[in-house]
């Protein structure tokens, strides 16, 4: 699997400017799976969430959806459920939404504007078990030790991660690829909102815990390939998972 990871700015609240910059990269890609950040088509604009917030069949979905042909496309949105807001990871195809996962920690501020989730989301695509993880959650191990538990080959991450913290993003990355044996790929945004700077670096980190590419702090794309068979490979010729004692 080629995937491409659209490590981009996001012009706070603006949805149609930023949806239209990720059709552009949606529509130049060859990838067969690209990742953008965290709420990528609106960024955290606190104040107009709920004008912001869409359904899962909304406008930003039906327009990925139209135009990504056989490519999975994977970044959270606002999403709107019966006047509850969520900060949700889609996965979208030329299907329409093909997994969702509302991200379950939540950071601070964000308490006070959405809903918590209250489900994992490991989803079985032709490229292997996909499961989705958005930025605060990476500091939880206990959730990535359900993915390994639900046989996830690939974790996704969709960020918003300030400069703030910079130092712990990737030790924390090599962590949960490495102690569960999976790939994690992690999509950081760059640029700045009202409240933080954000540094890019986004990863993709396989089972051994090898950098696969690494990103700068500016916008860019990001690629490479993953092959899931390495995820069988290294647990059978590492099987450190059997020794698990504490559940």
């Amino acid at each position: 699997m080629l995937v491409e990871l659209a490590q981009i700015d996001i012009e706070l609240g603006n949805k149609e400017a930023n949806l239209d910059k990720a059709i552009g990269i949606i529509e130049d890609s060859k990838a067969d799976l690209i990742l953008f950040p965290e709420l990528f088509t609106t960024g955290f604009d606190f104040n107009n969430l709920a004008d912001l917030a869409e359904p899962l069949n909304g406008r930003t979905v039906e327009r990925i959806s139209d135009i990504c042909g056989k490519r999975i496309v994977a970044g959270s949105i606002v999403e709107d459920s019966n006047r509850w807001l969520y900060n949700t990871f889609v996965l979208i195809d030329n299907t329409g939404v093909i997994g969702k996962y509302r991200k379950i920690h939540l950071f601070d501020r964000e308490k006070h504007y959405f809903s918590a989730g209250d489900d994992i989301s490991v989803i079985g695509t032709e490229f292997g078990r996909i499961a989705l993880a958005t930025c605060y959650d990476l500091r939880f191990p206990e959730l990535f030790r359900k993915f390994m538990e639900s046989n996830a080959d690939i974790v996704l991450i969709c960020a918003n991660f300030p400069t703030l913290r910079k130092k712990h993003w990737d030790p924390l990355i090599k962590a949960r690829a490495i102690e569960n044996q999976f790939f994690v790929i992690a999509c950081n945004r760059v640029g700045r909102d009202t409240v933080s700077e954000y540094f890019g670096r986004s990863i993709a980190v396989d089972p051994w815990g090898e950098v696969l590419t690494l990103g700068d702090e500016g916008e860019e794309i990001l690629r490479c390939r993953i092959d899931r068979k390495m995820v069988k490979e290294i647990r059978k010729g590492f099987p450190v998972l059997k020794d698990i004692r504490i559940r």
